[in-house]
């Protein structure tokens, strides 16, 4: 065995043995903090595979939607678009396209979309889509979310979103 491989596997074992020898707690300098940010880190990665989810989850139910209710599909008749939802960390890149009444979805970033919705966090996309009133406005004041490109694209998936969100709580107005 190497001299510096022993060393490293042996030493450690003798430090312990020696610490509950004499009953003393091992401290390491800035333990705690170092633990705090490990948890913050590990917090804002799960925060941003909800986020993730969730959107992929409702682009999952809008598809079913337009494929199921024709009402709902006039909505994308002869509309074609492209949207690109991402966080600014990079954790959450998802890329909508309509095209003649069809919807796909993958997760991937694109160049070329008419509008990009940049969110800073998992939390801030959740947000927008949580809310009771779901106002994008609220969200550019806040800079929580960035929108490049086309507006009323985002206010056109927005309608979409709200409305069969609100369907499928049954809180959708008759």
């Amino acid at each position: 065995m190497n001299s510096l491989l022993k060393r490293y596997t042996i030493l450690p074992n003798a430090a312990d043995r020696i610490f509950q020898l004499f009953r003393i707690q091992p401290r390491i300098p800035f333990a705690r903090h170092l633990e705090r940010k490990a948890g913050q880190k590990f917090l804002k990665v799960i925060e941003g595979e909800v986020a993730e989810t969730f959107l992929e989850v409702l682009l999952f139910f809008m598809k079913v939607k337009f494929m199921l209710d024709a009402s709902y599909r006039r909505n994308i008749e002869d509309f074609k678009g492209r949207y690109q939802f991402r966080s600014r960390d990079g954790e959450v890149a998802v890329l909508v396209e309509f095209d003649s009444g069809k919807m796909d979805i993958k997760e991937t970033l694109a160049d070329e979309v008419d509008v990009t919705c940049a969110f800073k966090d998992g939390r801030s996309l959740m947000n927008l889509l949580l809310s009771r009133d779901r106002d994008i406005l609220r969200g550019l004041l806040n800079n929580e979310i960035m929108l490049t490109g086309n507006l009323n694209y985002m206010y056109k998936f927005g309608f979409m979103a709200n409305h069969l969100q609100l369907e499928l709580t049954g809180n959708l107005p008759r």
